[in-house]
């Protein structure tokens, strides 16, 4: 079993702007209606992992509240990775997909009568990067899930999971907090002024945990740099040599992703005019190198953004 680090201080925190989701699933719950596969879907930085924490071990909470309590037995067992009824897949440490051997080892422990006599519940995470023959193995259980079996899927991208998952699966997309509940969080959660939330918020795309980690990292500088060199390229305002130095010190993936942002928010907010087709090529072969890159395929570093550099030139 692989848990989040962070699962036991989530036992009893929710993130505000998660409240309505998680009410609205627990009261499907008390309902017995709740869904056997949910899809937890929404931008990074916005708590998906920690709303499937919670609302995981709140499910198996001998209190059985909309929150887990965080003391009873249940939830120490959750929180310390140890709960006979709980697992978590994630990639391995220092790969990027989720092979097929994980996917059937889950299918087992989900096929076999709950220890505790509540529900069995597996969490996948990011669901996306599950290999193409992982995704196989896990239709079986989506298709005819065994007893108070429950799945739930944690996915940045959604549209790279087989429509054959994403089909069987209820889909919850969560929602951008409101930018003065967004603020108010990040200043009570780093002690920061206000003025550094703003910027943190700013920087990191309306994305409060990735804003967080940026503060507490002290990384909002690095960030900006980053960021003033993809859109340097855009506008034209930087030569290749000048945005290549810009995006030193960031993981590949982090300056993808980025990429992919800032020429989204082109596509499809710049001056509520329509994204032009070079926009679209822009994105399709970002999000191309994206999704390879997280199955494990390395490019490199010296060819991918040299690469991205003339991409965003060329189309600019």
């Amino acid at each position: 079993m692989r848990s989040p680090e962070l699962l036991k201080p989530w036992l009893n925190s929710a993130l505000p702007w998660q409240q309505s989701i998680l009410e609205r699933l627990s009261s499907l719950e008390h309902q017995k209606k709740l869904p056997h596969a949910i899809l937890l879907t929404g931008a990074k930085g916005l708590g998906k992992t920690q709303l499937a924490a919670s609302f995981a071990t709140g499910l198996l909470c001998q209190r059985a509240g909309v929150e887990p309590c965080g003391s009873c037995t249940s939830c120490q067992l959750a929180g310390g990775g140890a709960h006979g009824d709980f697992r978590w897949i994630a990639p391995e440490e220092g790969k990027r997909a989720i092979g097929v051997d994980a996917i059937r080892a889950a299918v087992t422990f989900m096929q076999q009568t709950s220890g505790y006599g509540s529900h069995k519940v597996l969490v996948i995470q990011p669901a996306e990067a599950m290999t193409a023959a992982a995704a196989n193995a896990l239709l079986k259980t989506l298709e005819e899930p065994p007893g108070k079996a429950l799945l739930i899927l944690v996915s940045h991208r959604p549209g790279e999971l087989p429509a054959t998952v994403r089909s069987r699966c209820q889909r919850y997309n969560l929602p951008h907090p409101s930018r003065p509940v967004a603020l108010t969080w990040l200043a009570n959660q780093s002690s920061c002024s206000g003025p550094i939330a703003e910027q943190a918020y700013s920087l990191a795309q309306a994305q409060p945990l990735t804003a967080l980690r940026l503060i507490l990292n002290e990384d909002l500088a690095t960030k900006a740099a980053l960021i003033d060199a993809l859109s340097g390229l855009l506008e034209g305002s930087k030569t290749t040599p000048e945005a290549l130095a810009g995006f030193s010190g960031y993981d590949l993936d982090v300056i993808l992703d980025t990429a992919l942002q800032r020429v989204e928010e082109r596509i499809y907010y710049a001056a509520g005019e329509p994204g032009s087709k070079a926009h679209f090529r822009q994105r399709d072969k970002i999000l191309e190198w994206l999704i390879a890159n997280r199955k494990g395929i390395n490019f490199g570093r010296d060819v991918i953004l040299p690469e991205l550099a003339r991409l965003l030139v060329t189309e600019a």
